[in-house]
C-alpha cells in the first residue's frame, strides 16, 4: 500500500490509516485464495461470469491462457 504524498497533507487532504478492517479482510481473503486449485478457480470464474452475463453456458471459451 502506498503512503499518501506529503504535499497532499499540507493541502488539507484527509489522512488515511495504514490498516483498516477492509484491508485486513482483503489480506485474509487473498491468503485463502492462494490455496485454491485451478479447478476451484475455474468453477468460481464460471459462476462469476454467469452472474454477470446470465445464462447457463460454459465460460471456458472466455478463460485466458
Amino acid at each position: 500500500m502506498t503512503k499518501p504524498n506529503k504535499k497532499a497533507k499540507l493541502a488539507g487532504a484527509p489522512a488515511y490509516p495504514d490498516k483498516t478492517v477492509g484491508s485486513e479482510t482483503l489480506t485474509f481473503v487473498r491468503k485463502q485464495a492462494d490455496d485454491w486449485s485451478e479447478e476451484t478457480r475455474a468453477q468460481l470464474f464460471e459462476q462469476g461470469m454467469q452472474i454477470i452475463y446470465g445464462g447457463t453456458a460454459s465460460a471456458s471459451a472466455k478463460v485466458r491462457p
